[in-house]
């Protein structure tokens, strides 16, 4: 079971925002991602955003503080801060993530966490509904060859992800700690070794999610899912399930998806939900569109978030892909508002004799 419905959609829990949408409103996104800075100090084969990585970009802080009170009072209820760049490498960002849940927003982080110490869990996790490690690796090998790395590294990841596990439990928080598995040629074999050392430590939940390819992306081609891939996968999630408190997730609905190549909806229905921030301060109705005007609402530079979320921009891009988007041929398959998508469309398309329930 996946109790955090990282293969599905939580849509259902939000219908005062889907009323509205229906009713044909521009709604405050619901879900915010945002990069702090543009820069990383790995450099992962599968990176969906290399492709941003041109200039050195890091977000103001003070100007983003006050976005994000903004963004409060707008409505907009979580935000994830992760992005092109590795989220902790902002030094400020243990401020901006306390000034996102003061204005009564849900606040995550998914980060490699080969930076994170003690001092600083300490000052991030009182104000996180989750914290994702993005490790992707069984040992230190593997590990080297998906991040770009050194092998040491991964020693300072797991040193990283203990001492943020062992706080959580001593401060009594409920904060979720979680560990994510992007299943790659060069990882899967790897699995077994990957779901000892995490089951052992006791995540909240080891993820195994599929590949997606941004069209944009430079460092990696298309993967190719194998049955003796996904039957080796399953038959070793099969083994450690029910073994650990862990709750390992094998999205095998998402990876069935991508290896079938299947899109169940022909337009874009999920830009008013979500949004992504750039370390630029541009904002986006969708991450895989960075670059692209069309998908471009506003800056927070020169704009606050009231004149961004209700403008022109940001209503043409909306309607752009609710009609003429061409999804199968410029979107990421299986996106992360795929199962959103599907749900809306559905809604878009009532039956006739709709009241007859």
């Amino acid at each position: 079971m996946d109790r955090y419905h990282l293969d599905g959609h939580k849509l259902y829990w939000h219908l005062d925002r889907v009323l509205q949408w229906q009713k044909g409103d521009l709604i405050p996104p619901l879900y915010l991602e945002i990069s702090p800075v543009s820069y990383c100090n790995h450099n992962c084969v599968f990176c969906g955003k290399d492709f941003v990585r041109v200039a050195r970009h890091r977000l103001d802080t003070e100007l983003t503080c006050r976005r994000l009170e903004e963004m409060g009072r707008l409505g907009v209820r979580s935000i994830m801060f992760a992005g092109e760049g590795e989220p902790l490498l902002h030094e400020d960002l243990a401020r901006m993530v306390a000034t996102a849940k003061g204005a009564g927003i849900d606040v995550s982080i998914t980060t490699n966490g080969s930076l994170g110490t003690r001092r600083l869990w300490a000052e991030l996790l009182p104000h996180l509904t989750w914290l994702r490690f993005s490790v992707d690796a069984g040992g230190a090998e593997t590990y080297a060859l998906v991040h770009g790395v050194a092998p040491k590294v991964y020693d300072q990841t797991l040193a990283s992800l203990e001492a943020a596990l062992e706080l959580r439990d001593e401060l009594g928080l409920e904060t979720t700690i979680g560990v994510q598995y992007l299943v790659l040629p060069e990882n899967w074999r790897d699995i077994d070794n990957a779901l000892e050392r995490f089951t052992a430590l006791g995540v909240d939940y080891l993820a195994l999610k599929p590949f997606s390819l941004n069209p944009k992306m430079l460092r990696h081609g298309d993967v190719a899912y194998r049955e003796e891939m996904i039957d080796h996968l399953e038959e070793a999630v099969g083994r450690h399930q029910g073994r650990s408190r862990t709750e390992v997730i094998f999205r095998r609905d998402a990876m069935n998806a991508y290896l079938h190549k299947s899109q169940d909806y022909r337009h874009c229905h999920a830009l008013p939900f979500w949004g992504y921030l750039c370390a630029s301060g541009d904002f986006y109705t969708c991450a895989v569109f960075i670059g692209d005007q069309r998908f471009k609402a506003g800056n927070i530079n020169q704009q606050d978030m009231e004149e961004i979320f209700f403008g022109q921009a940001r209503r043409d891009s909306v309607c752009l892909g609710r009609r003429d988007l061409s999804v199968g041929e410029e979107c990421r398959l299986n996106c992360r508002m795929a199962r959103v998508n599907e749900f809306l469309e559905h809604l878009s398309l009532p039956p006739r004799h709709v009241n007859f329930i």
